[in-house]
């Protein structure tokens, strides 16, 4: 009974002071810089695609309903000639069975006139003479034409504004400070030993408020298309996918120069249960923290970026001031290691992913000599580990 007694007394006792962390995670979009930052002033950007192909939808209709009506006009010249074809087979069918018979004939008379072991030994390999008679003709009337709508994904059709708008700079708007100047040129095949390669040299011109800050080529090289040769292929259909192709190439190039791209990440905060209202501070940083990561949306502007960051720097500084509470040493404390070690991480976590490298790097060795009392669990160890490494190469 003593024993029972001393060991509720023991887990009142513990659960007065034992914290417990949760966690709430929030889905956001970061940013990836680019590797050229223009002037701030630019603000509007543009894109001209100037292609080599003129056809159009109407063009590709016109000229279809033009062939069929000549099949029409045709048609009956085409089943007058069907009929006499079918009556010259039917007069020559006549002659192929006569002449068919005429030479079983001579076959079997040097047949029979071979000794009995000889016919045998032909019957056995199957070369015993057999009258094969030619079927006989018969006449199959030519369809009457029938009007079907062109397969447009064989044309070379394109849509130049269409494909100018489809181009994206992330981070920015329509405008005319910045313009993209996309020279196709049409597609050129070689064959080598059977094989079939391509090229289709593509200039991407870049000015920014009237001065040309750079040419690229694309597609100039040849490259591997097929082991087939070129009139065996729908050299068409392969076209048109190497269009959109080099274009998606030229887009992700100017967001890897000049855009802003966002990308999705998760970030998990954690913070102490607040039942008896102890955690008020710590409770209110993680409200703060959540609603700022959730204003960094996929389309978020970069002035509401900024706002976002600004107030996350904010909830920084209060996750800091509610570290100076804390007392390592004391487990009963209502801040002690394990309160200060959920907030280690979220300060670690935020300040790694907002590219903060001295701040992060203070606060790394702030946590280094807290460290000892932290007791981290296997865990947390592994995380601090990424944490490091992360922070290091920023």
């Amino acid at each position: 009974m003593k024993r029972l007694l001393l060991l509720m007394a023991l887990v009142i006792s513990t659960s007065s002071y034992a914290q417990r962390i949760v966690e709430e995670s929030v889905d956001f979009f970061d940013i990836i810089k680019p590797k050229e930052t223009l002037d701030s002033s630019i603000k509007g950007y543009n894109v001209v695609v100037n292609i080599p192909y003129i056809m159009t939808v109407d063009d590709v209709k016109a000229q279809s309903f033009a062939d069929f009506e000549n099949e029409k006009a045709e048609y009956q010249n085409v089943l007058a000639k069907s009929k006499t074809d079918f009556q010259e087979k039917l007069a020559n069918h006549e002659q192929e069975v006569k002449q068919a018979k005429e030479n079983y004939d001579a076959e079997m008379k040097d047949f029979k006139e071979l000794s009995m072991l000889e016919r045998l030994a032909l019957a056995d390999q199957g070369k015993k003479p057999t009258l094969k008679t030619p079927a006989k003709p018969v006449y199959v009337e030519p369809r009457e034409p029938v009007y079907q709508e062109p397969n447009l994904a064989d044309y070379l059709i394109f849509d130049k504004d269409a494909l100018s708008d489809n181009i994206e700079l992330n981070g920015f708007e329509k405008g005319e400070d910045l313009f993209f100047i996309i020279d196709l040129n049409k597609m050129e095949f070689q064959e080598n030993g059977g094989q079939t390669f391509y090229k289709q040299p593509t200039k991407l011109t870049v000015i920014a408020q009237g001065t040309t800050i750079t040419e690229e080529m694309f597609g100039d090289e040849s490259k591997f298309l097929t082991s087939s040769s070129s009139n065996t292929i729908n050299l068409n259909r392969y076209e048109k996918e190497n269009v959109n192709k080099t274009l998606s190439t030229i887009e992700n190039y100017i967001n890897e120069m000049y855009g802003y791209t966002p990308i999705q990440k998760k970030i998990t905060i954690k913070f102490p249960k607040n039942r008896k209202r102890e955690y008020d501070g710590l409770e209110q940083a993680k409200i703060k923290a959540v609603s700022a990561f959730r204003k960094l949306t996929e389309n978020a502007s970069m002035d509401r970026r900024k706002m976002a960051k600004e107030e996350l720097i904010k909830v920084e500084d209060m996750w800091l001031a509610e570290l100076e509470k804390v007392d390592y040493r004391d487990k009963k404390a209502t801040y002690n290691a394990t309160i200060a070690k959920s907030i280690f991480f979220n300060l670690l976590e935020i300040q790694a992913l907002l590219g903060q490298k001295e701040k992060a790097e203070e606060t790394l060795a702030n946590f280094q000599d807290k460290r000892i009392d932290l007791n981290l669990n296997y865990y947390e160890e592994k995380r601090i580990t990424e944490l490091e490494n992360k922070i290091y190469k920023l």
